[in-house]
């Protein structure tokens, strides 16, 4: 059985959909049994391109729940986005950057409700699980937390928490209570590692305020300890994700880790990995 991962394309505008259609034609070409999108398909909330974008899956007989899973990152909801490429991006990234709970919550839940709209079974709410006419089955866990202090200070040093993730206690009660039969793919946003945090020190007359602006981008320790304590005990046999925004294959008590954080980056060619399930060993194979 053969995967196709995407994950961080980080749309923007119409011409990122045309990228994203050029991904689409070469995955469609190879005719994988399932492609995972683990999430920041949009760089921020914007419901109608989020609509183009699955126009595009549509187009291509991809879009069906036994051929297809999208789970949102923690771009596909904010307001302020990334990567900015006009002024007016980072205006709206420095006045924009944190959104209340609340909201995250409402345009979470709109989200799921746009795409289950289009097909149902593709995606949900986390966590939840669908099995797959291969025999395996596709869990998704949420690890993108909303906080009340976006901003921690200290020192001299800012850290800035909107890339942290989380494992939360309930949904780890759900995994380890999943019943059925049939190897288990997990799907999740933040890569489940320890990744680097990004730093960066202020020049000029801020670094007299500032030392350190860090940015952290892992799930705490302990979550992380707990999240795969059950994730071997729910019978776990691969891990894909996302968030950091490089690729390779890695493992963790037997159980290996695809991160393809990079489907939207021109430097990295816009990646596409594929994971043929019935190789020993598995390999992480990009296009």
């Amino acid at each position: 059985m053969l995967i196709a991962h995407l994950s961080d394309l980080h749309l923007r505008d119409h011409g990122d959909v045309a990228a994203l259609e050029h991904q689409l034609d070469r995955i469609a070409a190879r005719q994988p049994a399932h492609l995972v999108i683990t999430g920041d398909l949009l760089d921020r909330w914007d419901p109608p391109l989020l609509e183009r974008a699955l126009d595009a899956i549509v187009a291509r007989d991809l879009f069906d729940a036994d051929r297809l899973t999208i789970l949102h990152g923690n771009h596909d909801l904010s307001s302020s986005g990334g990567h900015p490429r006009r002024t007016s991006d980072l205006w709206r990234l420095v006045l924009r950057f944190w959104d209340p709970p609340p909201l995250v919550v409402a345009r979470r839940r709109r989200f799921y409700e746009i795409i289950e709209k289009r097909g149902p079974g593709v995606a949900s709410m986390a966590p939840f699980v669908k099995p797959l006419s291969s025999g395996w089955r596709i869990a998704v866990i949420d690890t993108v937390p909303a906080f009340w202090r976006p901003l921690t200070v200290g020192r001299q040093t800012i850290t800035v928490r909107h890339a942290v993730g989380c494992v939360r206690e309930r949904q780890l009660e759900w995994l380890n209570g999943l019943d059925g039969d049939g190897p288990l793919l997990l799907l999740v946003h933040h890569f489940p590692l320890d990744p680097p945090q990004f730093q960066w020190s202020p020049t000029g007359a801020l670094r007299h305020l500032v030392r350190d602006v860090r940015v952290p981008m892992a799930i705490p320790e302990k979550q992380r300890q707990g999240f795969w304590r059950v994730a071997a005990k729910a019978g776990t046999r691969l891990v894909l994700c996302g968030h950091v925004h490089r690729a390779r294959l890695e493992w963790k008590d037997g159980i290996p880790v695809g991160l393809n954080g990079q489907s939207g980056a021109d430097w990295a060619g816009r990646t596409i990995a594929y994971y043929d399930l019935a190789r020993t060993p598995l390999v992480q194979v990009h296009e």
